[in-house]
């Protein structure tokens, strides 16, 4: 193992490590009662992201249920050494935001978000942040946030104009002192996105993860005796319509072999094939660090923190790690083809993802990559008879821009083809595949339009 490697694998160790975040969550809980303040809890808004709309809802609720202290921080956009291409993140957050915002509920009310028009022009952007930068409680900052982000989105531009013209705004100078201040704490802090929530050192990416903010908040005992039961926001999915009898759907899986997420992924897609008339059709690509998209290190240690909290709730290994970025990622996709052929697809995949997240297994070493061969249920005379070949990258570089033209660029990724009358849909990340499971039950019950 290359000293680069080897670096890199302990990092992960101990960015995922749960015993020393619970020694850094006690470290902080500690210096609090020391020094007698608040849960002070920061929150990053970004007027003109859906994400950030969809979060703001849940600010209430959430000041409803706890004995917190919100911090309201308006920043004007995300870190730029952190987003692959901000327009496509752009267009990338309008869908993904519009798929799952009419199943989610903040406290007793359904969300809402309205679809853009546009992207928001560049004056009545201005007046926005400008109302915003005013002082004011954090949960009426939050109802002006979403009452700007949806005037923003549908061009409501005289909406904007009159709330500016009844607030005396600060200079333009101070505004983006303002914006600039609330992007710096966001990179002190270590974050580079919006619609995040920040508690003691630990992040907590919008509606999505904010149940895990609340129980942390719930375990330190800030949970108000009178809280409504429940959480502050939670996703509700109605019943699908009985499938229609001999329907079936092909369903485009996008994987990587070095993304965490997509280690989260398998055992669940595996179980919607079971339960679902599915034709699975399983397209790796090449992870993005070796497509030429630039980690930053701040993204890279959220993924990590992030996946290892998820992988607890799913009750799935992670965190002993074995990084096999470079030529192991090269050698392990020139045996898929042919595990693929003898109907080993996902099992190669996912024994491979299992070894090197969960249990160290060196992949370079043939005795390692050995393992992970025979533990899929394949032969190793057979893998070894094609191993290293150079066949597959033409498959791979097939996958990825199939990804791309249905939208998404990074992984997990997953497609549903147009058929019978509806429209293509793609989604992204292993955070949605309630979502997608969600489509599925719908196309298999939908008559033709």
């Amino acid at each position: 193992m290359d000293i680069a490697r080897r670096i890199r694998s302990l990092a992960i160790r101990l960015i995922t490590d749960p015993e020393r975040r619970e020694r850094r969550r006690a470290r902080a809980e500690r210096r609090r009662q020391r020094c007698g303040e608040p849960h002070v809890v920061h929150y990053f808004h970004q007027v003109d992201d859906p994400y950030s709309r969809l979060a703001a809802q849940g600010i209430a609720p959430l000041l409803a249920r706890f004995d917190i202290e919100l911090v309201f921080h308006p920043v004007a956009s995300a870190s730029p050494s952190a987003i692959h291409d901000p327009h496509l993140w752009s267009q990338w957050a309008a869908a993904d935001t519009a798929a799952v915002a009419p199943y989610w509920r903040c406290g007793d009310r359904p969300a809402r978000l309205r679809p853009p028009a546009g992207p928001a022009d560049a004056a009545p952007l201005a007046l926005a942040q400008a109302l915003l930068c005013l002082s004011r409680p954090a949960q009426d900052q939050a109802q002006l946030a979403m009452v700007l982000g949806d005037a923003l989105a549908q061009g409501d531009h005289e909406a904007i104009a009159t709330l500016a013209h009844e607030a005396s705004l600060p200079a333009s100078d101070a505004v983006t002192a303002r914006l600039r201040s609330g992007h710096a704490l966001r990179h002190r802090l270590g974050h580079y996105l919006s619609g995040m929530f920040c508690y003691a050192g630990e992040w907590y990416w919008g509606l999505d993860r904010l149940h895990y903010l609340e129980a942390r908040l719930t375990a330190l005992g800030a949970r108000r005796p009178d809280a409504p039961d429940g959480p502050s926001a939670r996703i509700e999915v109605p019943a699908a319509p009985p499938p229609i009898p001999g329907r079936r759907l092909t369903l485009h899986f996008f994987p990587s072999l070095r993304s965490p997420y997509t280690h989260l992924s398998y055992d669940r897609i595996n179980d919607l094939v079971r339960r679902y008339p599915l034709d699975l059709v399983v397209r790796p690509v090449l992870p993005m660090m070796m497509r030429g998209v630039k980690a930053d290190r701040r993204k890279t240690t959220y993924i990590l923190f992030d996946t290892r909290r998820e992988a607890e709730a799913l009750g799935i290994a992670f965190g002993h790690a074995w990084d096999p970025f470079g030529e192991p990622i090269r050698r392990a996709y020139s045996l898929f083809p042919w595990a693929r052929d003898q109907g080993r697809a996902m099992a190669y995949l996912q024994a491979y993802s299992d070894a090197v997240w969960a249990q160290a297994v060196d992949a370079w070493d043939l005795r390692g990559l050995r393992q992970i061969v025979e533990r899929a249920g394949l032969d190793w005379a057979g893998a070894e008879a094609v191993l290293d070949s150079r066949t597959w990258a033409t498959e791979m570089e097939a996958n990825v821009q199939a990804m791309i033209a249905a939208g998404s660029w990074g992984v997990p990724s997953f497609h549903l083809p147009a058929a019978d009358g509806q429209p293509a849909f793609t989604l992204w990340g292993q955070d949605r595949i309630w979502r997608l499971e969600a489509e599925i039950a719908t196309r298999l019950g939908s008559s033709p339009a």
